[in-house]
């Protein structure tokens, strides 16, 4: 014998109203979830295993871009390694090769070294150009080729030991600027590139003396003085 009607009711209403309850909070999580029977479908975002991140541009100078030196012998640059004397820009032809008065000088000079292959000014004009262009074999073949007419030309080989270090030829470098102080022990573009030089190859208390020697020879006004105080500091010397 069951329940009266008016208790089972009442039970039956409250198991009901409890019942859809339970099946309405499933069906919400159902239709929030990514990837399940009633969710949205899988978006992919930044991360997903199926995206390639894009590559960042290369940053370059722009083509044709000379350095045309202002005074001096030999290579010239901004930094601690090329002396004498400092660099000018050239600027950029419009058809992205050298400037039009560079591109003249390179013609007048490769027309002297056409008549004469051993206009040694030529030979080392042409070569401070490779050099200043960034195009250090070019230059080193030419400041040898310099060098073959001019064995004892201290200037010469001190841009020669010059490109050899900036193309990471530094024992090289080093043994040129040992020739050069052979003969002059006061060299001193020599002297301070042999620092640079010796620094660069972890010879850390030669270059010390080297710094010290440039320094003492050419005294605190040499525009050099300033890399050469400062790359003591950071040597602890």
């Amino acid at each position: 014998m069951g329940l009266p009607a008016r208790i089972a009711i009442p039970i039956l209403a409250v198991f009901a109203v409890i019942f859809l309850g339970v099946l309405g909070w499933f069906l919400r999580i159902g239709f929030g979830t990514t990837g399940s029977a009633f969710g949205p479908g899988t978006v992919a975002e930044q991360g997903d295993a199926r995206i390639q991140a894009t590559p960042a541009p290369i940053a370059t100078d722009p083509p044709g871009t000379f350095t045309v030196p202002q005074t001096g012998s030999g290579p010239m640059q901004g930094g601690s390694t090329a002396l004498p004397g400092a660099s000018v820009g050239g600027g950029n032809a419009a058809g992205g090769g050298p400037p039009a008065p560079i591109m003249q000088e390179l013609q007048a000079l490769r027309a002297r070294l056409a008549h004469n292959p051993n206009d040694l000014a030529a030979i080392v004009r042409l070569g401070d150009m490779e050099f200043d262009a960034q195009k250090f074999d070019k230059a080193t073949d030419l400041y040898r080729r310099a060098l073959a007419l001019d064995p004892s030309n201290p200037d010469v080989r001190t841009d020669l030991a010059t490109a050899l270090h900036e193309n990471g030829h530094d024992l090289d470098a080093l043994a040129q600027l040992d020739a050069v102080l052979k003969e002059r022990p006061d060299f001193h573009p020599a002297v301070f590139n042999r620092a640079v030089v010796l620094q660069a190859i972890g010879r850390r208390t030669d270059a010390i003396a080297a710094f010290k020697h440039y320094l003492a020879i050419t005294g605190p006004d040499d525009p050099r003085a300033p890399n050469a105080r400062a790359a003591l500091q950071q040597l602890g010397g």
